[in-house]
């Protein structure tokens, strides 16, 4: 059990209600930059919130947690030399970052690698699963897709040591108004997309789509960077990652017809409760089987849980709950990964490709997550 100061905690927790009120979806504004909306009206959506109460009582749990009686996703080392080798393969990271192999590229999602996700180092929703591999064994990365600007999915230490690789920078792709940042702050030059917007890279085809959530990091940004999601192509096989997403029955129907039949889907299953203030933007685990089956994917498999806890389910709630909806709901082709696991985006005949949700069996949080100061990124 630890016992911060008082001030660690209201610090803790004032950031993070300072985050969530920039997150608040807006419609408007008077500055000089667009603000960009939802694009699915959703009636029921009021706009409400988690109040700052919510983030204390999050700070608290953070703070006075017994890691060794955590349940989280168990962690495997992650095997690049036989990555390496797949055409076209997806490894979890934890929470919602992953590591692509398409072709002779290696791709970064979402990249959130640093021990809590937060504007400080050190405060905020610490890392409860260890990296698969130290930064320091990334392999030389090419491209850097972000899903959008929140904390725990774009982390600036991360996309620093990222500017810095040896055999020079990635190029990194975000949605429209996010290249301003990246130069600002990551010295990386980074290109904007629209929704549906694509572009190809040799044989690797990636494409912009649209997603229900919102954006911002200060109380001065709020939704004036584009959120979306990521559908990439390689011989002849897509990957689609949403990003973060309520579920809207149109915005997967509409990606489904526009983009085209989805091998492999990476879906968002944490985060989800309180249900009433958190379903505005994010799924839970039985919205996600029904996302699975809107889009017509083959394969998909749960993200955005156990490694940093951002709603009130505990951290291994999520596994639970999405083996339960499977087994009421009789879906097949959604399971979950070990961190540091990977998959073929399409299993070849004979393989297993993503493992059932039922085999995944609970670690505990109490070893030591790798720092970025650790990896020699500092």
């Amino acid at each position: 059990m630890r016992h911060p100061s008082l001030v660690f905690l209201l610090t803790l927790a004032g950031a993070l209600a300072a985050l969530a009120t920039s997150s608040a979806v807006g419609r408007g504004g008077t500055g000089t930059a667009p603000r960009f909306s939802n694009p699915y009206v959703v009636a029921e959506d009021r706009g409400e919130r988690p109040a700052p109460t919510y983030f204390f009582r999050r700070a608290w749990v953070q703070v006075t947690r017994d890691l060794s009686r955590t349940e989280v996703p168990p962690t495997v080392p992650l095997d690049l030399d036989a990555m390496a080798q797949r055409p076209f393969a997806v490894a979890w990271l934890g929470h919602a970052a992953m590591l692509m192999r398409a072709g002779s590229k290696w791709i970064l999602l979402d990249p959130a690698l640093s021990g809590t996700a937060g504007p400080v180092q050190g405060l905020g929703p610490a890392r409860l699963t260890p990296l698969p591999l130290p930064l320091a064994r990334l392999p030389h990365i090419d491209l850097v897709l972000i899903s959008h600007d929140h904390y725990d999915h774009l982390d600036l230490d991360t996309m620093r040591h990222l500017a810095r690789q040896p055999g020079g920078p990635p190029r990194v792709l975000a949605g429209r108004g996010s290249a301003a940042w990246f130069a600002e702050n990551a010295g990386l030059q980074a290109r904007d997309f629209d929704w549906w917007q694509a572009q190809d890279f040799g044989d690797l085809r990636v494409r912009f789509v649209p997603a229900q959530h919102n954006s911002g990091r200060t109380l001065a940004d709020r939704n004036r960077r584009l959120w979306g999601g990521w559908v990439l192509e390689h011989g002849g096989q897509r990957f689609y990652f949403s990003g973060d997403t309520a579920y809207v029955a149109e915005l997967f129907r509409d990606i489904r017809e526009r983009v085209g039949p989805i091998d492999l889907a990476a879906l968002p299953i944490g985060a989800y409760l309180p249900r009433p203030l958190m379903r505005f933007e994010h799924m839970d685990p039985a919205e996600a089987l029904q996302a699975h089956a809107d889009l017509g994917a083959t394969q998909s498999f749960g993200v955005h849980w156990g490694t940093f806890q951002l709603g009130d389910e505990e951290p291994f709630a999520a596994a639970r709950d999405l083996q339960a909806a499977v087994q009421a709901q009789q879906v097949s082709g959604f399971g979950l990964l070990a961190v540091g696991e990977y998959a073929d985006v399409r299993a070849a005949e004979g393989q297993a490709g993503v493992p059932p949700a039922l085999a995944l069996q609970p670690a505990r949080a109490d070893a030591p997550a790798p720092l970025l100061a650790a990896a020699g990124a500092r």
